[in-house]
């Protein structure tokens, strides 16, 4: 079986210049965890996922604090707190964002005409959910886990 047998043709993208606050409302919208991102001329550049956005947001920080020593001793000690932050005022510091400055750029994809089984191993490899599907340098769909799976039902004697 071939991936273009499966997959979502004419999946959505998003542009490097999208805002994250965007990209975040499309992806929403769509109920999909990643979407391919590209240039003007539908060239991959990048995939941006919930999980690069909720990276991105840092929840946490670190802060030194010093310690005032004893009498005793003759150091300066610092310790580090961790400190957590709002998600939704996370969300706000990041959300003007450029998409390609938070999407992930080292990206596994198939081309359109690989075979089923080349698409599970990248995903096994890359521990990704998604792969875009890529003919003479454009994007032209995205091939999914559950792409796979509806593929090998559809396929199966009843």
């Amino acid at each position: 079986m071939k991936v273009h047998e499966v997959m979502t043709k004419n999946a959505e993208t998003l542009l490097p210049t999208d805002s994250v606050r965007i990209a975040a409302k499309r992806l929403a919208a769509r109920g999909v965890g990643g979407m391919p991102v590209v240039d003007n001329a539908g060239s991959l550049k990048g995939v941006l996922t919930e999980f690069d956005i909720l990276e991105a947001m840092k929840t946490q920080h670190k802060r030194l604090k010093m310690l005032m020593p004893p009498e005793i001793s003759f150091g300066i000690s610092f310790v580090e707190i961790l400190e957590e932050r709002e998600a939704a005022k996370a969300f706000e510091e990041i959300g003007d964002r450029a998409v390609g400055d938070v999407m992930s750029k080292d990206v596994a994809w198939v081309a359109v005409d690989e075979t089923v089984e080349r698409a599970i191993q990248l995903m096994v490899n890359k521990k990704v959910h998604r792969l875009p599907v890529v003919d003479h340098g454009k994007v032209v769909g995205v091939v999914t886990r559950g792409d796979i799976l509806r593929g090998f039902f559809r396929s199966l004697p009843e």
